[in-house]
C-alpha cells in the first residue's frame, strides 16, 4: 500500500509544486478534523507519543524513495502495534510542508483503501496488506485519540 501511494504520489507531485497555504481559512480545508488537532514538530515525537501511550513502536527509518519527499515532506517507515509481538506489516509517519499537500495525500491514500491518523501536517499511514488491514483498523480510533488526530480510510 505504501509503494503504490508513492508511485502515484509522484504524479501529483507536479501539482502540489504551485499550493500555498490557506492556513486559518476553514473555508477551504479539504478534510475533517477533529476539535483539537495535534501538532508534531517531528516524526520522532509522534513514535514517542504512541509509545508513552502503551503502542509497541519500533525505530524510524527514514525513507527517500517515497514521492512525498518530491511534494517537499519527510516520511519515515515503522511498526506500531497495539500489543507486544509482530506487527502485520510496515506502516509510516509523513510529515508534509504544509496542509494543501496532506489533503492532496489524504485523498491519494483513501482512493487507495489506505488507512491514516492524520493531523495539521503529518499523518500515520497504517499497514493494509493481508490480515494488517483488520489490525489497522482496530487501531486507528486508538492512535487517533492519543495524537489528537482524524481516521481516514
Amino acid at each position: 500500500m505504501r509503494s503504490a501511494l508513492a508511485t502515484t504520489a509522484a504524479i501529483t507531485a507536479a501539482l502540489l509544486t504551485g499550493c500555498s497555504s490557506n492556513s486559518g481559512n476553514p473555508k477551504t480545508a479539504t478534510t475533517t478534523t477533529t476539535a483539537a488537532v495535534g501538532h508534531y514538530a517531528s516524526a520522532q515525537a509522534i513514535a514517542d507519543k504512541l509509545q508513552a501511550a502503551g503502542f509497541t513502536v519500533s525505530m524510524l527509518h527514514k525513507n527517500d524513495t517515497t514521492a512525498i519527499t518530491d511534494m517537499g515532506g519527510t516520511a519515515y517507515d515503522f511498526t506500531v502495534t497495539e500489543k507486544p509481538g509482530r506487527a502485520p506489516g510496515d506502516s509510516g509517519i509523513n510529515m508534509f510542508p504544509n496542509h494543501e499537500a496532506l489533503a492532496t495525500w489524504t485523498a491519494l491514500s483513501k482512493s487507495f483503501g489506505g488507512i491514516a491518523v492524520t493531523g495539521d501536517t503529518w499523518a500515520v499511514s497504517l499497514a493494509t496488506g493481508g490480515k494488517a488491514r483488520t489490525s489497522s483498523l482496530a487501531m486507528a480510533p486508538h492512535i487517533a485519540q492519543v495524537l489528537g488526530g482524524t481516521v481516514q480510510k
